[in-house]
């Protein structure tokens, strides 16, 4: 298991336990005291948890991301017209990416009549919408389940997704400036940035709470993407500045 995987799996079994020893983590993982040691430091550099004497506690004031039930509820119309919207760019018989989120949900639910797709994702809520739709292939990287957003990352994920090569990738984020695209979380910026790599053409979806915000971690730059895909509660200013970095931004 690398580093990531087991630094998320530390956390995973922290949000179940929520106080946990550094012996207990060494014994199930077989690694070195040390090494627990060395992953509790940088979780809490990261702001996750705390260090107590002998072990850790989880710092319930950040999470690795909101719950995936807390996040299927917030500003739901502004995903639905987002995955709507999404979900015009789609042809059948194309292969797409579709990265974890409730947005990215969102354009699940809204190609069930495509015909001939398939879909790429980590996410099982994802999946779980679209595995019994006639005329739609549904792959799963596989991973590290994160217990939070009910996504897989880690080096298993993230080196199954170079295989591919795909006509468009849906990605979400949890925040977006006129530079960085961030997430809310690190261990799954590195798939994302595997999505991206394998598709040729790179869409974002986001609700317009998330415009002019940063999450934790940057996982892109606003020029990596070809498209922005965003609601109506955007300024005008600021979709246009967007789309002076040439990136084209499509409202709904």
């Amino acid at each position: 298991m690398l580093q990531l995987e087991r630094q998320l799996e530390i956390m995973n079994l922290l949000q179940k336990e929520e106080v946990i020893r550094i012996k207990t983590l060494s014994d199930k993982f077989r690694v070195s005291v040390n090494t627990i040691r060395r992953d509790l430091k940088h979780l809490a550099s990261e702001g996750y948890l705390n260090i107590t004497h002998g072990g850790a506690v989880i710092n319930r004031d950040l999470k690795m991301g909101m719950t995936l039930n807390e996040r299927q509820i917030s500003f739901i119309a502004e995903k639905r017209r987002i995955g709507l919207k999404s979900a015009e760019l789609i042809a059948d018989g194309e292969a797409i990416i579709l990265d974890a989120g409730t947005t990215t949900e969102q354009v699940a639910k809204a190609i069930k009549n495509r015909r001939g797709l398939t879909v790429i994702t980590n996410a099982f809520n994802i999946a779980k919408e679209l595995h019994d739709i006639p005329g739609i292939t549904v792959v799963l990287t596989g991973g590290i389940l994160n217990n939070i957003t009910m996504s897989a990352a880690g080096f298993h994920a993230e080196q199954f997704v170079k295989q591919f090569h795909v006509a468009k990738a849906f990605i979400s984020a949890g925040g977006v400036t006129l530079d960085d695209v961030t997430n809310t979380n690190g261990f799954e910026v590195q798939i994302k940035r595997n999505f991206m790599a394998v598709a040729e053409e790179v869409i974002l979806t986001v609700n317009h709470q998330k415009i002019g915000r940063e999450a934790l971690v940057s996982f892109a730059k606003i020029t990596d993407f070809d498209i922005l895909i965003t609601d109506n509660g955007i300024s005008d200013e600021y979709a246009e500045k967007i789309r002076n970095k040439g990136v084209k931004v499509i409202l709904c």
